[in-house]
């Protein structure tokens, strides 16, 4: 190589990698120690002793960190709703919920036929790549294990929201179920630069439908529960968290340790390192029942790692003296809602206290 005629010193592309190399440890150990003085300030920063009268405190914090502590959540004033037919088991409607931010949120309401109303409502909410249609058995076979119907066989009202989360992949027309294109991770990182969050503003979202739902003459406002597998378990969790008026929720193969999960970029949120990871943000839904399951064969989240998580929520019920009202399951499933009926059992005894 020259500059100007003058030659220049080169060298091998790899002479250097040694530098790069204990860069790259040195950040990865920095990371590592942030982990465990992280996980000792949640401690300090949530006292369980304290914890029934500092409640609403907490889930004050806890929105703002997700950045959606002033944002109002009554119902919706403009809905559409579509008639979409009745089967042997429900009636079927679309709803577009349009937000006051000038946003249209989709569901679809379930009613069964064998109810007597006012009825529960229950909240069943996708995972990803999932929408209402797929949860339901609507587009055929998938892992969400009739999560809906077995909500609708115990005389619940069901609505399945629709998070941003169909499955596209532009890359491979293949694994293009909707073609409609989006980018969950840039949005919300563009969210951030607002004080906002994608996770936020759809937990919001579903909160105004609590709200929505819960006037219609056909749905008991006072019994509401929420269910969901994998991204639809964090906000089954993370929206019990903010909504008191969930009575019961039933998360699937999602609570885990988030250190260990550091490409889900959309749940992670500005110091929720020193104060709401998964165990914190369950202790938000005490003394109210919370079901948790993990699958052993769950190749997406290891179910090793939730296991401690899941011991540092009990303090909390405790606290209150419902530790009855937690119950962690680790069952041989994979990823998928939990085969058994335990769980379900569980959330309809919250719902109907």
């Amino acid at each position: 190589m020259e500059f100007k005629n003058k030659k220049i010193y080169t060298e091998a592309p790899a002479t250097g990698d040694r530098y790069r190399q204990n860069y790259a440890d040195g950040l990865q150990r920095f990371l590592e120690k942030l982990n465990r003085e992280g996980a000792d300030a949640r401690k300090n920063f949530m006292p369980a002793e304290d914890f029934p009268e500092k409640i609403e405190d907490y889930r004050r914090e806890y929105l703002r960190m997700l950045g959606v502590e002033d944002m109002d959540v009554s119902a919706p004033e403009q809905t559409e709703c579509e008639a979409v037919g009745e089967d042997e088991v429900c009636k079927i409607y679309r709803y577009a919920l349009h937000m006051p931010e000038g946003i249209p949120f989709y569901g679809i309401l379930f009613v069964p036929h064998a109810c007597a109303t006012p009825a529960p409502l229950v909240i069943c909410q996708h995972g990803g790549y999932g929408t209402p249609e797929l949860a339901s058995g609507m587009h055929g076979k998938n892992n969400y294990n009739s999560m809906i119907h077995r909500a609708l066989e115990r005389g619940a009202i069901v609505f399945a929201p629709q998070l941003l989360l169909w499955r596209y992949k532009e890359e491979s027309p293949v694994h293009r179920q909707h073609p409609i294109p989006y980018n969950r991770q840039q949005l919300d990182a563009s969210l951030k630069r607002f004080g906002l969050s994608i996770t936020g503003l759809e937990i919001t979202f579903i909160r105004r439908a609590i709200r929505f739902f819960s006037n219609m003459e056909e749905v008991d406002g006072e019994r509401i529960g929420m269910m969901g597998l994998s991204y639809g378990g964090y906000f089954t969790l993370h929206t019990m968290a903010a909504e008191p008026r969930i009575k019961a929720g039933y998360s699937n193969a999602c609570f885990n340790n988030r250190d260990c999960y550091p490409s889900f970029t959309d749940w992670y949120y500005k110091d929720a390192g020193y104060r709401f990871q998964d165990a914190e943000v369950a202790a938000l839904c005490a003394p109210r029942k919370l079901f948790l399951s993990v699958g052993k064969a769950d190749p997406v989240f290891d179910y090793r790692h939730a296991i401690p998580e899941a011991e540092r929520i009990k303090d909390y019920f405790k606290a209150f003296g419902k530790e009855e009202n937690l119950v962690f399951s680790v069952w041989e499933g994979g990823h998928t809602v939990n085969d058994t009926d335990e769980g379900f059992d569980f959330l309809f005894e919250g719902i109907n206290e």
